[in-house]
């Protein structure tokens, strides 16, 4: 992946930090973490850390009782990396998602339009919002 992309859609997704996680939306084979101005879809295996680490599908039971405490928790910490994983943090819980071999893992939309996809393998998908 182009070091530079990683760079643009780090940027991009810096605009979570201070955001609180405002609702939870569960569909048959994804999430959909709702923040203040943005969203976070999460397709693939999630990693919750708050002390131990579990990993789990996000709209899952075990998902949903990881993710639920975070509810109006703001970000603190965002990040996303050479392999396409992106992580954030939440309070005293750290939330990535790692990309996947076969499919999209996750993608994320901004107040403007922006939008990053981590596709299949990592690389990264991103579009600027027209203005």
């Amino acid at each position: 992946m182009r070091t530079d992309d990683v760079a643009h859609a780090t940027a991009l997704a810096q605009e979570l930090l201070g955001q609180s996680l405002d609702q939870l939306c569960l569909g048959v084979g994804d999430a959909q973490l709702r923040f203040t101005h943005s969203t976070v879809s999460l397709w693939s295996t999630i990693g919750v850390s708050i002390g131990d680490a579990a990993l789990v599908r996000p709209y899952s039971l075990d998902g949903v009782t990881l993710l639920l405490p975070l509810l109006s928790t703001e970000v603190t910490a965002v990040e996303i990396g050479p392999s396409g994983r992106l992580s954030f943090t939440l309070g005293d819980a750290t939330v990535w998602c790692a990309s996947d071999p076969d499919y999209e893992a996750w993608s994320y939309d901004g107040r403007q339009g922006e939008k990053v996809v981590c596709t299949p393998g990592g690389e990264l998908a991103i579009w600027t919002a027209d203005r």
